[in-house]
């Protein structure tokens, strides 16, 4: 089965290990969601990408607040940009099957931005190879919860303020296109504990 890396930080920040003793208080972040602008979305596939993120990220202390390019409510908490390059709907043509990043953050002066990015022909790409043409070829709800797993990966990256991966489950480096649908997909126990850890420290 090919895998689909995700893309994070561009270069490497060492970070030390957190203590599982830190409890950080819940923490709101706020996602500013961007769309092409010469590109389709769908609201299903948005609205999927939301909730999938949400509850990936709620073990962790993180709730999630949602704007879409040009709201104009003031946020408090965390602040993250993301923006969704390609065609974010299963409505149209297909996406070609290819290995390739589904997602990717920023990184400057050892630091890991709060900006990140969605390849979301890629990831249609992935959820069609998981159905093979099957009936959900066209499931916008299934393309949204495949952005959500790349999401919530990404917005570990940030929170935690760390370009390295976990082991298994949401924060791990790659995805099979199976990932990206089927089952469930979680924050490990180190992945929550480094997430905590960022937001104790201020991030």
């Amino acid at each position: 089965m090919t895998l689909y890396y995700v893309r994070c930080a561009l270069g490497l920040l060492l970070l030390a290990a957190p203590s599982p003793a830190v409890k950080a208080p819940e923490t709101i972040l706020t996602a500013v969601i961007i769309p092409d602008a010469d590109a389709e979305y769908s609201m299903a596939a948005l609205r999927g990408m939301e909730h999938e993120a949400a509850h990936i990220l709620n073990a962790s202390g993180v709730r999630m607040r949602w704007r879409l390019q040009g709201s104009p409510e003031v946020s408090d908490g965390l602040l993250v940009v993301v923006m969704l390059h390609g065609q974010c709907e299963m409505d149209g043509s297909t996406a070609a099957f290819k290995a390739g990043p589904l997602g990717w953050s920023h990184e400057a002066n050892g630091s890991v931005l709060p900006f990140t990015d969605l390849a979301c022909d890629t990831i249609r790409g992935a959820v069609q190879a998981a159905h093979d043409g099957g009936r959900n070829l066209r499931d916008n709800s299934l393309l949204g919860r495949a952005m959500g797993r790349v999401l919530a990966h990404e917005l570990y990256h940030v929170v935690a303020d760390t370009s390295q991966h976990g082991r298994e489950g949401v924060a791990q480096a790659a995805f099979t296109p199976r990932d990206l649908t089927a089952g469930q997909l979680e924050l490990e126990a180190p992945d929550v504990e480094a997430v905590q850890a960022g937001l104790t420290r201020g991030r």
